[in-house]
């Protein structure tokens, strides 16, 4: 494996470990009502969302690229202040140990 091979895993495990798996691991049992509803269908895009980042984003700088690109986008937004109401995690709040770890591994 090179070593861009391994930053991009790295990079996309830490996304995993501290977003999207706390996202899609999250019982929907946890909420009621309209939160539910508002849940059900953060998980499904978030399980959207992690997969075009193990499947399409081949390299580290594309992940790189694709998790800024997401911070700053309006549609993500409105996306992070729902998650934040459900008391999830956002790439935002990420982002600064994000980009340490992109430091850290030269990308």
């Amino acid at each position: 494996m090179t070593a861009n091979n391994n930053a991009r895993k790295e990079l996309i495990n830490f996304i995993d470990k501290h977003a999207f798996d706390v996202i899609i691991h999250t019982s929907p049992d946890k909420f009621d009502g309209k939160d539910r509803e508002k849940f059900e269908d953060i998980r499904r895009k978030t399980k959207n969302e992690q997969r075009k980042f193990h499947e399409d984003y081949t390299s580290a700088a594309a992940v790189k690229q694709n998790f800024l690109q997401n911070v700053r986008s309006r549609p993500a937004q409105k996306l992070d202040r729902e998650l934040e109401h459900l008391g999830l995690p956002t790439l935002p709040q990420l982002k600064d140990d994000f980009q340490e770890l992109c430091r850290k591994l030269g990308v």
